[in-house]
């Protein structure tokens, strides 16, 4: 091997240890939220779209760009002096300058309907940032309690596996029937599909976390948070609707529904364009200069501009309606949460602390009495089955709660520390 083979072929192997080590890292569920705000496209989308519209009002406070025009006039078309540019006296070749100037007023109020677009759109921005923080959140913790299900399940497993060349002895020896080891392979094989299935459901955690960070978290680090209660009784959940990003949304739009009333209950104020021009003539007549006005004239008020202001009118009403349903809505939502939440933590509750110790209870027993004699293999197996299903059932149930909790606990973005 030469010596360039050799820097190459170790180089490779550092970084394959590398990327093992990077895929290995364990993430906190700070560092997990913090790298999925980063990664949002859509977060972006929105920032971007904000700045968009604070540029466009701080543009829509100037005039207009002055337009230069030049060209000629009054050229022959028939005659002796037939397209000809220096025979007739009325041939001009003209030159000029032509501002357009908007008042003051509206070009101010077209600013404003702008600045309320941005609020809006940050406002929006929050939503999305609550959303993502608790989709994240939901998927980290159930990769944390699902790994908790899936040791729990191979551990069962891997004991009623030991049993295996127990039992073949047993059949040797006579003590024990052929049957008992189909028996056992039987209840093994069911167990393992339990162990599949949390295998399943910790991919799909590992999955869902990759789609939000871009980022292959394999395993968790740090304290759970505290879903085993509710971040705030429900009172104080209601009274903080007004600060959620839907309705602080809902009333931005309804600024700028105002906003845009108020710029089309001026857009009757005439425009006025004025056009400075120089012309030179043919030699032997003289040059001539002019200023032109050009005034709108809003004959027809009633029938354009009162319509527009009636529909923008409407449409703020119908902005104000709107806020009132997203804060019904959200009432209705928090009871929502907040039952479900209940729900789930009796459920889980119950398995873990009423029908979990039982099982467990009866399963010490059934060992006891198996090892004495006084029970058959069958039971003891259905035992050992019973307590796998109620631990994961009772991790369902915690799953469950927990992606509640966090449902509740990130209606309102929160800053991530850091």
């Amino acid at each position: 091997m030469t010596k360039q083979t050799l820097s190459l072929w170790l180089g490779g192997v550092m970084l394959g240890f590398l990327c093992s080590a990077v895929q290995a890292e364990s993430w906190t569920l700070t560092q997990t939220l913090t790298v999925a705000q980063r990664y949002s496209a859509e977060l972006s989308a929105s920032r971007n779209e904000a700045q968009a519209l604070d540029a466009m009002a701080d543009s829509a406070t100037q005039l207009p760009d002055p337009k230069l025009k030049f060209g000629i006039e009054n050229v022959p078309v028939q005659g002796s002096n037939d397209q000809r540019f220096t025979r007739e006296g009325m041939t001009m070749q003209r030159i000029g300058i032509m501002q357009s100037y908007v008042s003051a007023e509206k070009r101010e109020r077209k600013s404003q309907t702008l600045q309320a677009q941005a609020r809006g759109v940050v406002a929006k921005s929050g939503t999305i940032r609550a959303v993502l923080q608790r989709d994240t959140a939901q998927a980290w913790m159930d990769l944390a309690l699902s790994q908790q299900a899936l040791k729990i399940a191979k551990k069962l497993v891997d004991e009623t596996e030991r049993q295996q060349g127990v039992q073949k002895a047993s059949v040797g020896a006579g003590s024990a029937t052929p049957d008992s080891v189909l028996s056992m392979q039987m209840t093994l094989s069911a167990m393992r599909d339990k162990v599949t299935i949390a295998t399943r459901d910790v991919q799909l955690a590992q999955s869902r976390l990759l789609q939000l960070t871009g980022q292959s978290i394999a395993d968790v680090k740090g304290p759970l948070p505290r879903y085993q209660r509710l971040p705030a009784d429900e009172k104080t959940l209601q009274d903080a609707i007004d600060r959620h990003p839907e309705v602080e949304a809902a009333q931005r739009e309804s600024e700028t529904a105002k906003a845009r009333s108020a710029q089309s209950a001026i857009a009757a104020l005439p425009d006025v364009e004025v056009e400075v021009f120089y012309s030179h003539r043919a030699e032997g007549y003289d040059d001539m200069a002019g200023v032109m006005f050009t005034v709108d004239l809003p004959l027809f008020q009633s029938r354009r501009q009162d319509k527009d202001y009636a529909a923008d009118l409407s449409r703020s009403m119908q902005a104000v309606d709107q806020l009132t349903l997203v804060q019904r809505e959200h009432v209705a939502q928090v009871q929502s949460l907040v039952a479900q939440y209940q729900a789930s933590q009796v459920l889980w509750q119950r398995q873990r602390e009423d029908i979990l110790p039982l099982q467990r209870k009866r399963l010490d027993v059934l060992i006891a009495q198996y090892r004495s004699g006084q029970s058959d293999l069958p039971t003891l197996l259905e035992a050992r089955r019973g307590v796998l299903d109620t631990e994961l059932a009772a991790s369902q149930a915690e799953r469950e709660m927990a992606r509640n909790w966090a449902a509740i606990q990130w209606l309102i973005p929160q800053e991530i520390a850091q």
